[in-house]
C-alpha cells in the first residue's frame, strides 16, 4: 500500500520508507539461555481493536492528529505491512498468543472456543525467563474456559478485565513485579467496531469530526452513513492516541520509558464494509508502530523514525519477543522473529486466512508479498455480503446493502454482494483496496502461479485444519479432546483434505468423481468438501448428473453437511426438495440451512411462507435475524426491522460506552 506522510509529521520523525533492512546482530547466546535481568528491556503492548493503517496521520491520514503516535513513530518504526494473519478479533488475536497460525489448532472459527494444548500461550515462556507478565483489558483467544482456568495463570502474573469504578485494572505497576522486567499488554476498545455500531443515525453519539469533509477509501460507497461511520472512527484513533499519552506520561515519571520497548497495534484491519472479516487488504493490515529508547534501537529491524515494508504478521509477536528478551523460541512456534538475538531474514510471503463470518461458512487463504496480495476462494459460488447480526449495525453497511438491492450501485461497489472467482490477485501499490482482480490477466499468470503454489505449501506445511465445518469441531469440544493433539495422534489424511478443498473450489468438471467419493466418506468434513464441489458444479452448470448419495446426505448427523448437500441440490436443479429440506433443518436449529438460504439469493422465493414464520416464530435469534435478512432481500420487510428492538438499545448503550469511556484500561 503507498502512504504519504502529512506535513506535520514529516517534519517532526524525518521519515525515510525503507524496506526488509537487517537487524543489527547482538552476540549469540548458548541455546535457551535466560540472560541477566539486568539488561533485558520492558516491552509493552498498547493494543487498540479495529483500526486499519489509513486512518492514522503516520500514514497519511490528513484528518485527525496524533501528537503521542507521532512521537514514538520519530523515535520508532511504522510498518506499512503488518499482517494480523485474520481479519477478525479472536483468530488474530489466536495466532498473536500462539506464536502459530490458529488454522493450525482449528482455532481460526471467530467466536468458537476450543481446547488446545498448555504450549500454545507464549507468555509463559517470558515468565519462565524471568519477566513479570499482565494482560489487562481483553484476552480473546477462542478457548474454552477449562482452558482459561487451566493456563491463563501459567501464562500470566496478572490479568483483569476493563478498569471499572473501584476496581482498577492490572498493571506492570504493581509491586509484585518488584525488580523484574515487564511484559505487559493493555487492550482499548474505544475505536471497536461497536463505535459505529448505532443500528439508526439518530440513535448515535455523533462524531466530533465533521463527516462532510473526509475523504473516504475508494472501495466504500459515497453515503451519508459511510462519512459518519468514518468520522466517528477518526474520532477514535485520535482517542487511543490521548490514551497512548497516559502511558507515555506514566513511564517517564517513573523512570521506565528509557528501558521499554512499545508495541502499538490495531487487532486488525478496519470497520468500514469489506473490512473487519474480509480477506482483503482492508481486512488484514494492521496498524503497527513500534518504538525503542535510544538504548535499545539497535533491536529496530529498520532505522528510528523511518517506514518499513518489511512484511510482519502476528505468528511472528511470540517468537519476537522472546528474541528481544534473549530466549529462543520453542519448535512448536511457526512464526519468525524479526527483532531481537534470534531474528530471522525478512519475509518473503505472509499467510493468512479467513474462515467465517457468525454463521457463514466461507473459508479463504491469503498470500502476501511486498508487492502482490493473492486470495484462493475455496466457496467461490458464496457472496461476501451476506449479512450477520453484528456488523450490520453499522449504519454504513445496511446503507450500502439498500443501495444495492433497491437502487443503482457502482459497478466497483458491486462484487461485495456477487459470488467471487476461485483466485482473486491485487497490486498492493496501485490498487491497495482490492479492486481490480488480476488474476485472468496474462501478464501476472508467472505470479498468479507463484502465490497459488506457495498457498497451496503453505496450508501442508502447517497443517491447516482451518477447513472443518463448526459443527465438527464443536464435537471434539464436547468430547474435551484438542484438535490439534488429535489430528497428530490419529494419522489424519491432511493431504487428502488439502486435495479435497482445492478440488471443490477448482470447478473442474473432471474432479467430479473424486467429489463423489467424497460423500461417503467416514468424516463428516470430507463429506462437506465433496457436496460442496458439487454445489459448485452444479452451480456453473457443469453437473450433468446428481450422484444419489447427495440426497442421502440431506439427514446426515451433521447439520453443516445436511445443508451444504442441500443448497448443492438446490444448484443442480431440484430446487424444492433443497429448499424445503434448508427450511426444515431451519426449524431444527440449523444455522448452516438458513445461511444457504440467504446465499441462494432469488431461488427461495416459493419458500417465503415459511422463512417468514422462521423469522416470527423461531426459537434462536440467529435463524430468525437471517430470515429477516432474506424478507428484507424480497421487499417484503423494510431494512429498519432488521434488529429487533432488544438488540437495538443494546447497540445503542454499547456506542455510548465506547465514545465516553476512551481509556478503558490504564497504567
Amino acid at each position: 500500500m503507498q502512504y504519504k506522510k502529512n506535513k506535520t509529521f514529516r517534519a517532526k520523525a524525518h521519515l525515510t520508507l525503507v524496506g526488509g533492512l537487517a537487524l543489527i546482530p547482538g552476540p549469540a547466546p548458548v541455546a535457551n539461555e535466560t540472560p541477566n535481568e539486568e539488561v533485558r528491556p520492558n516491552i509493552l503492548f498498547l493494543v487498540v481493536e479495529d483500526a486499519s493503517p489509513y486512518l492514522y496521520p503516520a500514514y497519511g491520514n490528513p484528518h485527525i492528529v496524533t501528537p503521542h503516535l507521532d512521537r514514538l513513530a520519530s523515535s520508532g518504526v511504522v510498518f506499512t505491512s503488518a499482517l494480523a494473519n485474520a481479519p477478525y478479533s479472536s483468530p488474530a488475536r489466536s495466532s498473536l498468543i500462539s506464536g502459530s497460525y490458529a488454522t493450525t489448532y482449528g482455532n481460526d472459527w471467530h467466536r468458537n472456543n476450543h481446547i488446545v494444548p498448555g504450549h500454545y500461550f507464549f507468555p509463559q515462556y517470558l515468565r519462565e525467563a524471568g519477566y513479570f507478565t499482565v494482560n489487562a483489558g481483553k484476552t480473546d483467544y477462542n478457548v474454552t474456559q477449562e482452558v482459561q482456568q487451566q493456563w491463563y495463570d501459567v501464562a500470566w502474573d496478572r490479568m483483569s478485565g476493563l478498569k471499572a469504578p473501584g476496581r482498577p485494572n492490572a498493571s506492570y505497576n504493581d509491586e509484585a513485579r518488584g525488580e523484574r522486567p515487564f511484559f505487559a499488554q493493555f487492550n482499548n476498545n474505544t475505536s471497536h467496531m461497536s463505535r459505529m455500531n448505532s443500528v439508526y443515525m439518530h440513535l448515535r453519539e455523533p462524531p466530533r469530526l465533521d463527516p462532510e469533509g473526509v475523504i473516504l477509501p475508494d472501495y466504500v460507497p459515497d453515503l451519508p452513513e459511510t462519512r459518519s461511520d468514518y468520522a466517528l472512527h477518526l474520532d477514535a484513533i485520535e482517542d487511543t492516541d490521548r490514551w497512548t499519552g497516559l502511558f507515555i506520561s506514566d513511564l517517564e515519571e517513573r523512570g521506565l520509558l528509557e528501558n521499554t520497548i512499545i508495541f502499538y497495534f490495531s487487532d486488525h484491519g478496519g470497520c468500514l464494509p469489506r473490512g473487519k472479516a474480509f480477506p482483503y487488504e482492508t481486512g488484514f493490515t494492521a496498524a503497527l508502530i513500534i518504538y525503542a529508547p535510544p538504548k535499545w534501537q539497535h533491536l529496530l529491524p529498520a532505522p528510528p523514525g523511518s517506514v518499513s515494508d518489511r512484511l510482519v504478521e502476528f505468528a511472528d509477536f511470540g517468537p519476537t519477543l522472546l528474541s528481544i528478551a534473549g530466549v529462543q523460541s520453542p519448535g512448536h512456534m511457526q512464526g519468525k522473529a524479526f527483532m531481537g538475538r534470534y531474528a530471522e531474514d525478512p519475509r518473503e510471503y505472509s499467510f493468512n486466512f479467513r474462515t467465517n463470518t457468525t454463521d457463514h461458512f466461507d473459508p479463504s487463504r491469503s498470500v502476501f508479498t511486498s508487492k502482490f496480495q493473492y486470495i484462493r476462494n475455496y466457496t467461490p459460488y458464496k457472496i461476501h455480503g451476506l449479512r450477520q447480526s453484528y456488523q450490520w449495525a453499522m449504519p454504513a453497511q445496511m446503507a450500502w446493502d439498500s443501495l444495492f438491492h433497491f437502487a443503482e450501485t457502482k459497478p466497483e461497489h458491486r462484487q461485495y454482494y456477487l459470488p467471487k472467482p476461485s483466485e482473486m490477485l491485487f497490486d498492493r501499490k496501485h490498487d491497495p483496496f482490492g479492486m481490480n482482480n488480476l488474476a485472468g490477466e496474462p501478464e501476472y499468470e508467472e505470479v498468479l502461479t507463484e502465490l497459488r503454489k506457495a498457498a497451496s505449501t503453505h496450508i501442508r506445511e502447517s497443517k491447516d485444519i482451518g477447513f472443518w465445518p463448526r459443527d465438527v469441531r464443536i464435537s471434539f469440544v464436547e468430547k474435551g479432546i484438542a484438535m490439534y493433539d488429535w489430528v497428530r495422534e490419529n494419522d489424519y489424511p491432511f493431504e487428502l483434505l488439502y486435495r479435497a478443498v482445492e478440488s471443490a473450489s477448482a470447478g473442474e468438471p473432471d474432479e467430479r468423481y473424486f467429489l463423489e467419493d467424497l460423500l461417503a466418506h467416514e468424516r463428516p468434513e470430507f463429506r462437506f468438501w465433496g457436496a460442496s464441489g458439487l454445489a459448485y458444479l452444479a452451480f456453473l452448470d457443469q453437473l450433468p448428473e446428481v450422484p444419489v448419495a447427495l440426497f442421502g446426505l440431506l439427514d446426515d448427523p451433521f447439520g453443516s453437511v445436511a445443508s451444504m448437500a442441500a443448497e448443492a441440490l438446490v444448484y443442480a436443479g431440484y430446487t424444492e426438495k433443497g429448499l424445503h429440506a434448508l427450511v426444515e433443518q431451519a426449524w431444527d436449529g440449523n444455522t448452516n440451512a438458513i445461511s444457504s438460504l440467504e446465499q441462494l439469493g432469488d431461488e427461495v422465493e416459493s419458500v417465503l411462507p415459511g422463512i417468514r414464520q422462521l423469522a416470527e416464530n423461531n426459537n434462536s435469534n440467529r435463524i430468525r435475524f437471517h430470515a429477516r435478512s432474506i424478507l428484507i432481500n424480497f421487499g417484503e420487510m423494510p431494512m429498519a426491522k432488521l434488529f429487533e428492538p432488544a438488540a437495538v438499545e443494546s447497540f445503542r448503550r454499547n456506542q455510548r460506552s465506547r465514545v465516553e469511556r476512551w481509556a478503558p484500561t490504564r497504567p
